[in-house]
């Protein structure tokens, strides 16, 4: 019984220790805050504040700023329960440090006439303390002082911190000395420097060659199994769990030492200099800068000689250095001109190294896109929805398809597919099969089952004529919510519980095929949705390897501000796609030249390289999840409206007399329709309407419209006309 009795009065001590000190921490918490805000805001803090302020200013001086930290180290000390509390040691301590502070504040306000005195405390004491030692040998007693004393407010051994510094200060002199001996013995030029002086004084610097590559970056992200872990945490509006690929299914990239050829890198750059002399311009190399396909070299040209000078004279460059092509490129931040040359033995540019590098981690775009390397070699990583919509075109074995599958690839690295989702359009049936199986997949005219590639070229045209009602009814969703952008309403979204939307990402794979069938539709759409479609997370890139003006027509490039070019055949192709030469001495194979949103220069690049395999599995990841394809309800909403509502606001009044003549007729034509309702654009747009809803069809290779006269009866039985 007794042992009870001391086991329930030990028990009922820690309780009620326990609440006290909760009591006395949350006393400390409401000093600290209070006194900072008296210190930082005193015309707000009332007659007590202001009154706490003036007494304590005036008697430690600028040493009562410390207050509010001692109050809050209090509360700190009381609501830790691992800490020993030491009420009276702890309150003659803090005493003692703020009298010591305001002593050393007024010590230095004194010597050095700063603004900042010790108050009542510092006036009173700091004169003993100078005439009993020295003014310096006071404020080095009062600093040592003074710092002992915080270290034991804070509970900190003062003698283990000074070991500590001394000793590594002593480790840091030990290896310096190393380093300076280990130097003499290999004999570096700073021997003999006066020697070396007279050397460098008659003889051109040596150009110095910039090394982009970072080693240690790489070795930071070195775990092949290495998942973003940020992105686990990512919108979902359904309890799914899905996992981002891994980045062990893309191939590891041998790490390339540029600076290993650096002897190679000097001959070829003094070789680069003799030609130029030989034509009479005079110049210097100053920088180089290799990369992983093409090396610059940076030139400063002597005062008269112009640019266009050495752009002259680019073929015999070329000639002369043995390569390809070469690209002369001003650099105005430099003053220099930069010669772009490539390399003896090209390097691979793997996706992998830059989906592993900080700037694409980091990025919180949802679509981030991984293009490639710069030419010093450095990762290139850009942002779709702020371009907001990219146009690519190439030359055949340019590599634009392996940039279209970088460009996927990387979304799907950032991506939930209820965050983003692929509208994918491939005339040519060849490149986009292999996405089939992913839960990405968008078509808004069937429902998310059955979304596929869409290779039919009017299939493809209805499907972007549903896409820009999609584009209207997120508008009116947005609008009746009052936000401006899907960044917004996914915000407010995830604040009430209600659905958010997704990105969509429509790419056209080949639009020049698409514009020799269905030009006008793919035209007007691609024009609206580039006008007004950014706003509400749909996003447009449009490939094509015939960038003539008949399918880069002047509407499509004055919505298209992210340009990207591979090597094109000619300089007319390259002056349609980037208003300016170069592309033509691209060398294919992923060289690329990216034109920024806003931008008057363009970005060549490396672009980065995936093979199918590594595709296919990334593929098969994803897939094998199986996460549900369902669509977000605004599209069930469209796919309802688009069979005939939305079409009805446009042309109800002709809709059914159509259908009633076709019945009658038997037949129909657009000089059938321009004769009955009157105009040659009315006609075509009953003929679009009718196509879209099923009613007429032309089969691939013909030239003729097929009725389907079964529906046609079905609907006007339905409709009792």
């Amino acid at each position: 019984m007794r042992k009870n009795r001391s086991i329930k009065n030990k028990s009922k001590n820690r309780d009620n220790e326990k609440i006290n000190r909760d009591t006395v921490s949350l006393f400390f918490a409401l000093a600290a805050f209070l006194s900072a805000y008296a210190f930082v805001v005193p015309y707000k803090s009332g007659i007590i504040g202001r009154a706490f302020y003036s007494v304590a200013l005036s008697v430690f001086g600028v040493a009562a700023y410390i207050l509010p930290f001692i109050f809050l180290w209090q509360f700190i000390l009381h609501i830790k329960q691992s800490f020993e509390l030491k009420g009276r040691l702890d309150f003659i301590w803090s005493l003692l440090c703020l009298i010591c502070a305001s002593v050393f504040f007024e010590a230095v306000h004194f010597m050095f006439k700063t603004k900042m005195d010790g108050g009542w405390i510092g006036d009173n004491l700091y004169p003993f303390l100078k005439e009993l030692l020295d003014a310096w040998l006071g404020l080095t007693l009062i600093a040592m002082l003074t710092f002992v004393l915080f270290a034991k407010v804070l509970r900190l051994s003062a003698i283990k911190i000074l070991r500590a510094f001394v000793g590594n200060l002593r480790d840091d002199i030990k290896k310096s000395k190393t380093e300076i001996s280990d130097l003499k013995k290999s004999g570096e030029p700073f021997i003999r420097q006066s020697f070396a002086d007279d050397v460098f004084a008659q003889e051109p610097a040596k150009p110095n060659i910039v090394n982009r590559f970072d080693e240690e970056e790489k070795k930071k992200y070195k775990d092949p199994s290495k998942i973003f872990p940020a992105k686990q945490e990512s919108i979902d509006s359904k309890a799914f769990n899905y996992t981002l690929p891994p980045m062990n299914l893309l191939k590891e990239d041998d790490a390339s030492n540029f600076a290993a050829n650096k002897n190679e890198l000097l001959k070829r750059a003094e070789h680069l200099r003799t030609i130029l002399s030989d034509f009479g311009i005079s110049a210097e190399v100053k920088d180089i800068i290799p990369g992983p396909v093409v090396t610059r070299y940076d030139l400063v040209l002597a005062p008269g000689i112009r640019v266009q000078t050495v752009s002259n004279i680019i073929d015999n460059i070329s000639l002369a250095m043995r390569t390809a092509s070469i690209r002369v490129v001003p650099i105005p931040e430099k003053a220099v001109v930069g010669i772009e040359v490539p390399n003896p033995v090209s390097v691979i540019v793997g996706l992998r190294e830059i989906l592993e590098s900080v700037s694409f981690e980091k990025s919180k775009s949802l679509l981030t896109l991984a293009l490639g390397k710069t030419t010093d070699g450095a990762g290139y990583v850009t942002d779709l929805a702020s371009m907001p919509h990219l146009l690519i075109a190439g030359a055949t074995g340019s590599g634009k398809s392996v940039g279209i599958h970088t460009i996927i690839l990387s979304i799907l690295y950032k991506a939930r597919p209820d965050e983003a989702k692929f509208m994918l359009i491939d005339p040519k049936r060849v490149e986009m099969p292999i996405y089939r199986d992913i839960p990405h997949l968008y078509n808004p005219c069937v429902t998310a089952v059955n979304a596929d590639i869409i290779t039919n070229p009017r299939e493809a045209a209805a499907a972007l004529k549903k896409l820009v009602l999609v584009m209207e009814e997120r508008y009116a969703k947005f609008a009746n919510v009052m936000v401006r952008n899907i960044e917004d309403y996914n915000n407010k979204m995830a604040e009430t519980g209600g659905e958010r939307e997704f990105y969509i990402v429509v790419i056209i794979d080949e639009l020049a095929d698409l514009m020799l069938v269905v030009q006008k539709e793919i035209e007007d759409s691609i024009q609206r949705l580039a006008q007004m479609a950014r706003a509400v997370g749909i996003h447009l890139i449009l490939a094509t390897q015939r960038p003539s003006v008949n399918v880069i027509t002047g509407i499509i490039k004055a919505n298209f501000p992210a340009r990207l070019s591979f090597q094109t055949t000619s300089k007319v192709d390259s002056r349609v796609i980037l208003d300016m030469l170069g592309a033509e001495s691209l060398m294919g194979k992923g060289d690329m030249l990216f034109l920024p949103p806003g931008e008057a220069r363009t970005v060549r690049l490396q672009g980065a390289f995936v093979s199918l395999k590594e595709a296919e599995k990334i593929i098969s990841f994803i897939s094998s999840q199986n996460f549900p394809r369902l669509y977000e309800a605004i599209s069930v909403e469209v796919e309802g409206k688009g069979s005939f509502n939305a079409d009805k606001e446009k042309g109800s009044k002709d809709f059914i007399p159509a259908l009633k003549l076709i019945n009658e007729r038997r037949r129909i034509s657009q000089d059938l329709l321009k004769a009955n309702f009157g105009g040659s654009a009315r006609a075509t747009n009953i003929l679009s309407i009718l196509e879209i809803e099923g009613f007429i069809s032309k089969p691939e290779g013909t030239n003729k419209w097929k009725i389907n006269f079964d529906k046609i009866s079905k609907y006007l039985e339905a409709n009792n006309i």
